[in-house]
């Protein structure tokens, strides 16, 4: 779906988000304009400061016991605060990350070297030719940053929220410098690494993102449903999602992926949740993100005593900001605690983070009990996912529960809680479609998909379909398609499995070394034998031997237990084989 909108179009909407960023960046500086709806006197306007309230010392916003003072001030950093960031949320949750990326300001920001042609380059020798070549740098998947990037990402956004609240949160100067340190810093790693590294490996937001996509977003597309011959003539293993592209000079669009990371969440989403689920940091962001967003605005009480000044939106224009942070940073019951303000946010952070991956781990353990007792068994990873998709509702829930309510609560009534019960129905919509999704289907899709383009070539009779066509079947009924393929010769049912072996390979569905296991159900309908699949990787390996060594797989083939799997498993088909002849 928006997958499938023109990159001029999105490069035409990423120039206007950029430059209103640009321009919104400007207004921390210098605003003129705002001001003038927060004025006393300003009766029409829903943001002005109701003297009644601001002069009363009784019912005055209150930090402690001290009243906040009021003044007209910018409305920017409210803008841009209970307004964007909460847009960019709801968008993740609702369109999907396939969206976001593609309009993301940062993500825009950190393609400028490679629109420049400024990228640094590192020179290699071919070991065959010893010819000198120059070449884009990415980030290793067996790196140490490729395998732990999550907690890198994760430790950004902590320091990120503490920094807002110590620094950023209601000084407009410090905001600004913020974002234009993010926006520097996004342009550096895109001249350092080629492709999304930015988004992949850096990205305090990516973490969000992750969360909030799942496996896959309420109205996202998914690269396994999505037909093979699309009307614009390009399949979705070319340009799927948000996957990088560009325009040719004859005006057609074209892969610019140069795999910065494999599995990659802009190809396909759902494959990289699905392979992610025990990478390192990952549990650590989903059950941590859930605390990090209750220490948030839990903060603002255990420091001020009061909800007001959270939900009034005092702290967006707090002047006297920078001069607190080392004030005491918690009240309670009247009682003010000596820890630093500095200090005492993140050890609410830290608290909190902790708690919710304690209890978090703990529903893994006892929904699968659970499970048990009612004679089911699932695996780990089946659980990990029911807690995960749980708590991605909770996170959205509580999040709207704050998130915007200083803009909000200025609205009528009425507006207000058909807000409220419009996040309710989202996050409750979301959850229950996702909440029993397997791998197991999305392998079944995944390989449906390449199975209905082999089966297309076979020009079965018209009749069996009862005038619909192939891309009109579920994986279900397509699976009642193939076994008339039985019926066909051995060749032809050979031919049709290379096909698909060498498709879902392609597609990085699966590899060589795990192929064999992967594509047992698709032999039995097929009525193929173990040793037929040696013979498919036989035929692969002479006649497209650079999908098995193109750099997408060289971290995999390097994977010497697999390579052994593979190499064991050909050796007894040979030996089945043989002793069959002999016979």
């Amino acid at each position: 779906m928006l997958s499938q909108i023109s990159e001029k179009t999105m490069h035409r909407v990423r120039w206007g988000l950029a430059l209103g960023w640009l321009i919104l960046i400007a207004s921390l500086f210098y605003d003129p304009v705002t001001p003038m709806l927060t004025m006393p006197e300003n009766t029409l306007s829903p943001f002005r400061l109701n003297p009644s309230i601001y002069l009363d010392p009784e019912r005055c916003v209150k930090i402690r016991e001290q009243c906040v003072p009021q003044r007209p001030y910018s409305l920017t950093v409210l803008f841009w605060w209970a307004m964007i960031v909460p847009a960019g949320i709801l968008i993740l949750m609702t369109l999907g990350h396939e969206f976001w990326r593609r309009i993301c300001p940062l993500s825009f920001f950190s393609q400028i070297p490679r629109a420049l042609g400024i990228q640094r380059q590192r020179k290699v020798i071919d070991s065959v030719t010893q010819e000198v070549r120059r070449e884009l740098v990415t980030i290793g998947e067996q790196s140490w940053l490729g395998q732990n990037h999550l907690y890198v990402q994760f430790g950004l956004f902590v320091l990120g929220l503490g920094l807002r609240i110590l620094f950023v949160n209601g000084h407009r100067a410090s905001l600004g410098y913020f974002l234009i340190g993010t926006i520097l810093c996004a342009i550096l790693i895109g001249y350092l690494y080629a492709g999304k590294s930015w988004c992949q490996y850096f990205c305090p937001m990516a973490p969000v993102q992750m969360v909030y996509t799942g496996p896959r977003a309420l109205l996202g597309s998914q690269a396994t449903k999505e037909s093979p011959g699309s009307k614009s003539g390009r399949s979705h293993t070319s340009l799927s999602q948000s996957m990088c592209r560009t325009v040719s000079p004859s005006g057609a669009e074209q892969s610019a992926c140069v795999a910065c990371k494999m599995p990659c969440l802009d190809i396909d989403a759902e494959k990289t949740y699905w392979q992610e689920l025990n990478k390192p940091g990952r549990r650590l962001i989903q059950y941590g993100y859930l605390g990090m967003v209750i220490g948030f605005y839990v903060y603002y009480f255990l420091y001020a005593g009061n909800w007001d000044y959270y939900f009034t939106g005092a702290w967006t224009h707090e002047e006297e900001l920078l001069t607190r942070i080392f004030d005491p940073g918690f009240y309670l019951y009247n009682q003010v605690i000596p820890i630093p303000k500095a200090i005492a946010v993140y050890i609410t952070y830290g608290v909190l983070v902790a708690i919710t991956w304690s209890i978090g781990v703990i529903l893994e353990k006892l929904y699968r009990r659970y499970q048990v007792w009612r004679g089911q068994i699932i695996s780990a990873e089946q659980a990990q996912h029911v807690i995960f998709t749980l708590f991605t509702t909770v996170s959205f829930w509580t999040f709207f529960s704050y998130g915007a309510r200083p803009s909000l609560n200025r609205l009528p009534t009425t507006l207000v809680l058909g807000f409220n019960g419009l996040v309710v129905l989202i996050g409750a919509i979301w959850m229950f479609r996702t909440i029993g999704r397997t791998r197991a289907q999305y392998e079944r899709e995944q390989m449906a998909n390449s199975l209905r383009k082999q089966v297309q070539r076979l020009q079965l009779d018209p009749g069996i379909l009862q005038g619909r066509s192939l891309d009109d079947l579920s994986p279900g009924e397509l699976d009642l398609v193939v076994k008339i393929v039985p019926r066909l010769s051995h060749q032809l049912r050979l031919q049709t499995y290379v096909s698909v072996l060498q498709d879902l390979i392609e597609q990085g569905t699966t590899h060589a070394s795990r192929s064999f296991d992967f594509c047992q159900h698709l032999r039995q309908e097929l009525q193929l034998a173990d040793e037929d699949h040696v013979q498919a990787m036989e035929t692969i390996t002479q006649n497209s031997p650079e999908i098995l060594v193109a750099p997408r797989w060289q971290s995999f083939i390097s994977q010497m237990q697999d390579a052994e799997t593979l190499a064991k498993t050909i050796v007894r088909s040979r030996v089945r084989k043989g002793v069959g002849s002999r016979e």
